[in-house]
């Protein structure tokens, strides 16, 4: 082999395809395994500890058992179901929602003035009463009791004999207004028993 043949060969090798591809699948991996596996920020969720981690994660469909024994109430109506929620069962449906960067790149106090988030069963809507804030995410959460002794005046039956198995799923609308992103609407319905 001569120096000119060894020349050609020399230049003819092409390194970088090899090294791009390497690079290309490192970076499909990377992008898979540490932003694939939660591409959702907004999680359905009932109850977070003091760092907003969510600590009673919920889903779109769900069945909570309720407690028949420690609700001592003769001939309830639906106005004292709503009460046993709010103050016995303390039923607080909710979410945790991951911000795509500190306050989604507005001030803190801007954030918190313009945030908003609604729970609404039927025809009543109402603005959720917990809310916690941190630069990175947000929680929110709602009495289900108040939210459903709402609707029951609303419907005017607050005050006739209540029936657990009449009642029938729940079915909430999460509404919520976020600075820095579009508005979210999400649905969820929880069926209600008694526990055996």
């Amino acid at each position: 082999m001569n120096l000119i043949s060894l020349k050609a060969n020399f230049y003819d090798f092409k390194p970088f395809p090899l090294i791009s591809r390497f690079v290309s699948l490192f970076c499909f991996v990377f992008c898979f395994f540490c932003h694939g596996t939660n591409t959702n920020p907004f999680q359905f969720c009932d109850n977070f500890n003091d760092r907003l981690d969510c600590t009673e994660p919920k889903t779109e469909n769900d069945l909570v058992l309720l407690d028949r024994s420690k609700w001592k109430k003769d001939n309830p109506n639906y106005e004292d179901f709503g009460n046993y929620l709010y103050f016995t069962a303390r039923e607080t449906p909710g979410f945790r929602l991951v911000l795509s960067k500190p306050w989604n790149g507005v001030g803190s106090d801007a954030f918190k003035n313009q945030y908003i988030a609604y729970l609404q069963y039927g025809n009543s809507k109402e603005r959720m009463e917990g809310n916690q804030f941190n630069p990175n995410a947000v929680v929110s959460f709602h009495y289900l009791g108040a939210l459903l002794k709402e609707e029951f005046r609303h419907l005017g039956i607050d005050s006739k004999p209540f029936q657990l198995e009449a009642l029938g799923p729940i079915s909430l609308n999460y509404l919520v207004n976020v600075p820095g992103m579009e508005p979210i609407s999400k649905q969820r319905t929880i069926h209600l028993q008694w526990k055996p």
